[in-house]
């Protein structure tokens, strides 16, 4: 299974997205975004055109927290994957994010907009970075899970 992974995208419109996310959505079985859409046309877009989950984030508006959880817990490809997105200061973000949830194979948050991957025992915690240099000059960045029953696989890449 092929997971494309986006948080904080702070986008007005669809159009926005950079050409390179949406050929990886297109080629990828599975769509996951970790809140802060801002736009709900984002949200409609990606729900009408990929496979997708996702969960809100907090500069999400009504209308879009309306339509999606604050956390979920997935099975994928026989691994179980916690999705987040994350609040507050971003020092020791994965370390709250952790204890959210049960033990999972996976958990996915944003927030930050700082890339970040690291495992804490049996469970890795990622988290895509941005789509957006909304308020810092950072780049703009997605991550791919490659998943199977045997394993996992995580890379972080730059539009």
């Amino acid at each position: 299974m092929r997971i494309v992974v986006i948080s904080d995208t702070h986008l007005e419109t669809p159009e926005q997205l950079p050409s390179k996310i949406l050929e990886e959505m297109e080629r990828s079985d599975l769509t996951i975004h970790c809140g802060d859409y801002v736009e709900i046309g984002i949200l409609s877009f990606l729900r009408e055109r990929f496979s997708f989950e996702g969960v809100r984030g907090n500069m999400d508006a009504p209308e879009i927290c309306s339509q999606v959880p604050e956390k979920r817990i997935l099975d994928l490809a026989g691994k179980k994957v916690g999705i987040i997105h994350g609040w507050g200061s971003p020092f020791h973000l994965a370390k709250r994010v952790l204890e959210r949830f049960p033990p999972l194979d996976l958990i996915l948050f944003g927030h930050s907009h700082v890339p970040f991957q690291e495992s804490y025992g049996p469970t890795l915690l990622f988290n895509p970075g941005t789509l957006s240099s909304f308020a810092l000059k950072l780049k703009k960045t997605y991550g791919i899970i490659e998943m199977d029953p045997m394993g996992m696989r995580a890379s972080i890449l730059s539009t």
